[in-house]
């Protein structure tokens, strides 16, 4: 299983974070155009295969961003909190379906930030986000050089 699937079924099992986003919208790329809020979307930024002097570990770091949207900053501050405690929790274990699952060793989280989308309607309708890297170590398959 692809770490991005692994990470969705994850956050989609965590009740401290879906009590507050329901599962069907946390979305793997962009928040769909008018989709109602809240939501958490995440994507892959970089990826680096930490290869040994003579071959491939299987150790990866992805670094993956995630936003969270919400009508307002104390829902996006509380949607983070469970985000961050959810992410918190992925060090030695495996995430995803059993026969398939991706071995997580460490989740650091970096530069957060907040932001807020001007409505483009005239109202004071802002959209607040908070955005964050986690850098996530994890294990891969070892390719074959031959």
């Amino acid at each position: 299983m692809s770490l991005k699937a692994a990470l969705h079924q994850y956050l989609a099992t965590k009740s401290a974070v879906t009590t507050l986003v329901p599962a069907a919208r946390i979305f793997r790329g962009h928040r769909p155009t008018g989709s109602p809020l809240p939501a958490i979307t995440y994507f892959r930024v970089s990826h680096i295969d930490h290869d040994h002097q003579t071959a491939a570990s299987g150790l990866a770091q992805t670094r993956m961003q995630f936003d969270v949207w919400a009508s307002t900053d104390s829902s996006a501050e509380a949607i983070w909190e469970a985000l961050r405690g959810a992410l918190h929790t992925l060090m030695n274990t495996s995430i995803g379906s059993e026969g398939d699952a991706t071995t997580i060793d460490l989740v650091r989280l970096e530069n957060a930030t907040d932001a807020a989308e001007w409505p483009q309607d005239g109202s004071d309708n802002h959209v607040y986000n908070i955005s964050v890297d986690a850098m996530i170590w994890h294990r891969v398959t070892v390719p074959s050089f031959s």
